[in-house]
């Protein structure tokens, strides 16, 4: 019984630790004309930190997971291999990612909560973000990064 418990106990910590760990989440809201509406619960150490996060960790989800239930861009606009892509392309995202250029896809970012403490300390913010893809897939294809549609 005391081993059941030990076992039972370590077991609920590990969850703690590495289910509860700050990831960022992104849920599929609705698709328009050109545009999907995602909320994400992001982190950071200011509110501004997080709600950049929240935008990036969008366009990133777009570009390399895609978006389950959307009708645009359910599977990955781009691909799921991250890094060979990233490095393959590496001007275009260091422009992309690390220098901002893709807050030119975002159409709106709205805060739903107020940027707080989670069970883990860590603070967070929900957002919803309206990012552009039709835009985003136009640069894609202008950079060489995908094939235009069709060909």
């Amino acid at each position: 019984m005391r081993q059941m418990i030990r076992n039972f106990l370590l077991f609920l910590s590990v969850v703690v630790v590495f289910g509860i760990n700050g990831q960022d989440k992104i849920t599929y809201m609705s698709d328009g004309a050109g545009y999907i509406s995602l909320r994400v619960l992001s982190y950071g150490k200011k509110s501004k930190e997080a709600m950049d996060n929240a935008e990036k960790v969008a366009i990133q989800t777009i570009l390399f997971r895609g978006i389950p239930g959307s009708n645009r861009v359910e599977y990955p606009m781009i691909g799921v291999n991250e890094k060979e892509i990233q490095e393959q392309h590496r001007a275009y995202f260091k422009e992309l990612l690390d220098k901002d250029r893709y807050c030119s896809f975002i159409i709106s970012n709205v805060p739903i909560s107020q940027f707080e403490k989670d069970a883990t300390k860590k603070k967070r913010i929900i957002v919803d973000v309206k990012v552009n893809i039709k835009a985003l897939r136009l640069d894609l294809e202008q950079n060489g990064v995908i094939r235009k549609f069709g060909l």
